[in-house]
C-alpha cells in the first residue's frame, strides 16, 4: 500500500515543494536563502548532496516525477544532480499532473453519471453527458422520461405512480404547460387546493394559453360547486378580455346567485371597459335581489323590452321562467323573434311550454326535433330540458328514437349520453338510466363501476349533493351542469 501513500505525497508535493522552491529562488536573487530540499549538512554540490524532500517516501524513484533533478548514483544512493544554487521548481509538471488528474476524475465522474442515468432509463448519450453545453438538455430529457413513466402507469391503471411521475415532470420543468395542465386536471378531484394552485400558476406563466386554461379550470370549479372561485375567475377573465366575455358573464351571474355577493357584483359593475351586456345585466341582478314578486315581474318585463343584445335578452327570458312567468316569456320571444337564434329559442320555448302544462304543443315540438337523425347538440338540449322539467312522456319520445338510431361514435356523443344519463336519473327512470349506462360503458369500452353508484345517487334526489358526482361525469355540457344545479341545489 506504499504506492497509495506516495501518490498522496505526490499530489501534495507538487504544490508544496514547487512553492518552497519558488520562494527559495526569489530569496536567492537577494543573496540569501537556504535550499528547502537538500540536506543542509551536505556540501550543496551536484551528486554530493542528498535530497531531504524524499526521506519519507516509500520509493524515492517516485519522487523523480515531482523533481527530475533527483538521480541515483552507481552505489544506489539518491543525490541531487545540480548545485544548491541551481535548484528550481517544476511547475509545468505540477500543472500537467493536476490537469491530467482533473481530466481523469472528470471522465470517471461523467461516465459514472452516464451509467447511472442509462441504468435508470434516461435516453442520454455519453457525449451529451461529457460536453457541458449539452447539460441544459438534461431537464427536458428527465421531464420526457417522467412523462413517459406517467403514460405507462396511467395505461396500466396505476394512478398513484402516474401522479407521482407527472408531478415530478412538472416540478422539473414548471414551464411545461401540457404537464402542468394534466397535473392540475388529475388533482382536481383528490387535491382541489393543489389543483387550484397549479391553475393559477399556469395562468401567470402562460398568458397565451390563459383562456384555454381558465375554461378547463372553470369546469373543474363548477363541477365541485366552488362558486366563490368561479366568481373570482370569471371577474378576472371579464376584465382580461371584455369583448369575449359573454360566457364568463353568464358563469359569474350563475355563481353569484348562489353566493349572494352583492359587493363583488357592484365592484365588477364599476369596471370601465365592461361590455354592454354586463352593464345591462349587473344592475338588473341588483334590482331583482330581495324585490317582491310583483316588482320582479315589472323589472323583468321592462328589461325584456330594453335588452339590446342576444345574451341580455336570453338571460332575461331565463329569469322570467325561473319565476314561473312562462306566458310573458313566450310573448317576448314572439315580439323579439329575430334577436335569438334557433339554438337559444328552442330550450326557452320547451321550458315555457312545460311550465304552462301545454303538453300537446310540447310533444309536437319535441317530435319535430327528432324527425331527422338525432344530433348530439339537440340531445344535450333535450336532456337539459328534461332535467329542469322531468316528463315521462317526453322521455318516451327521446330514448326510443335514440335506440333506433344511435348517436355516432364521437366525443360529442359521449357528452350527449352523459346528459341523457343525468336526465334519466333526475326523472327516476331506472330502466332508461340502465339503458344509458350500458351505452356509456360500451362507448368508453370500460367497466366504469362508479357510474352505477352515481346513478343510485341521482335517483335519491336532493338527499345527495350533486357536487359529489359531477367531477366523474365529465365532459358534461354547461347547460346540463347548470340544469343539474338548478334541480338539486337551486339558488335561494
Amino acid at each position: 500500500m506504499g504506492w497509495i501513500a506516495d501518490f498522496f505525497r505526490l499530489a501534495w508535493g507538487f504544490l508544496y515543494w514547487n512553492s518552497r522552491k519558488t520562494a527559495y529562488r526569489l530569496r536567492l536573487k537577494r543573496g540569501r536563502g537556504r535550499c528547502p530540499c537538500q540536506h543542509p549538512s551536505d556540501s550543496g554540490r551536484a551528486i554530493e548532496t542528498g535530497c531531504a524532500a524524499m526521506i519519507h517516501w516509500n520509493d524515492p524513484a517516485r519522487f523523480r516525477r515531482l523533481c527530475p533533478l533527483l538521480q541515483q548514483i552507481d552505489s544506489g544512493a539518491w543525490r541531487c544532480s545540480v548545485n544548491r544554487t541551481e535548484v528550481r521548481p517544476f511547475w509545468s509538471r505540477a500543472f500537467a499532473f493536476y490537469g491530467a488528474s482533473v481530466v481523469i476524475v472528470y471522465l470517471v465522474a461523467t461516465f459514472s453519471v452516464f451509467a447511472f442515468m442509462r441504468n435508470v432509463g434516461y435516453p442520454v448519450t455519453y457525449p451529451g453527458v461529457l460536453w457541458p453545453p449539452a447539460w441544459e438538455k438534461f431537464t427536458a430529457i428527465r421531464t420526457d422520461f417522467f412523462l413517459n413513466q406517467y403514460r405507462t402507469a396511467a395505461q396500466a391503471g396505476d394512478t398513484q405512480a402516474a401522479l407521482m411521475s407527472l408531478s415530478t415532470a412538472y416540478n422539473l420543468d414548471p414551464q411545461n404547460y401540457a404537464a402542468g395542465r394534466q397535473l392540475a386536471q388529475a388533482w382536481q378531484i383528490g387535491q382541489p387546493g393543489l389543483s387550484n394552485q397549479i391553475y393559477r400558476r399556469l395562468l401567470a406563466d402562460h398568458p397565451s394559453e390563459a383562456e384555454a386554461t381558465a375554461q378547463v379550470w372553470f369546469r373543474a370549479l363548477l363541477a365541485r360547486g366552488d362558486f366563490r372561485e368561479v366568481e373570482k375567475l370569471a371577474v378576472k377573465r371579464i376584465n382580461a378580455a371584455p369583448a369575449q366575455s359573454a360566457a364568463w358573464l353568464n358563469a359569474f351571474l350563475f355563481a353569484n346567485r348562489r353566493t349572494g355577493d352583492a359587493s363583488l357584483r357592484r365592484h365588477l359593475a364599476e369596471t370601465p371597459s365592461l361590455p354592454p351586456a354586463a352593464r345591462f345585466l349587473l344592475p338588473l341582478a341588483d334590482s331583482l335581489q330581495g324585490a317582491p314578486p310583483g316588482r320582479q315581474r315589472t323589472v323583468l318585463i321592462s328589461a325584456a323590452a330594453g335588452a339590446g343584445d342576444s345574451l341580455s335578452f336570453f338571460h332575461v327570458c331565463r329569469e322570467l321562467l325561473s319565476r314561473g312567468l312562462a306566458n310573458e316569456t313566450l310573448e317576448w320571444l314572439e315580439r323579439r323573434a329575430g334577436l335569438l337564434g334557433p339554438r337559444d329559442v328552442m330550450p326557452l320555448r320547451l321550458d315555457a311550454l312545460a311550465t304552462l302544462g301545454w303538453t300537446s304543443t310540447l310533444r309536437s315540438e319535441v317530435e319535430n326535433l327528432l324527425v331527422t337523425d338525432p344530433d348530439p347538440v339537440v340531445v344535450e338540449l333535450l336532456s337539459a330540458h328534461l332535467i329542469r322539467h322531468p316528463d315521462a312522456a317526453v322521455r318516451a319520445m327521446v330514448f326510443p328514437r335514440l335506440d333506433r338510431t344511435p348517436l355516432p361514435s364521437t366525443p360529442a356523443s359521449y357528452s350527449a349520453y352523459l346528459s341523457l344519463f343525468c336526465a334519466a336519473g333526475v326523472g327516476e327512470d331506472i330502466e332508461r338510466l340502465r339503458w344509458t349506462a350500458a351505452r356509456i360503458k360500451a362507448f368508453v369500452q370500460a367497466d366504469f363501476r362508479s357510474l352505477d353508484v352515481i346513478g343510485e345517487g341521482l335517483l335519491e334526489g336532493n338527499r345527495r349533493r350533486i357536487e359529489n358526482y359531477l367531477p366523474a361525469l365529465q365532459p358534461l355540457p354547461l347547460e346540463v351542469t347548470y340544469a343539474l344545479f338548478e334541480h338539486y341545489a337551486p339558488a335561494s
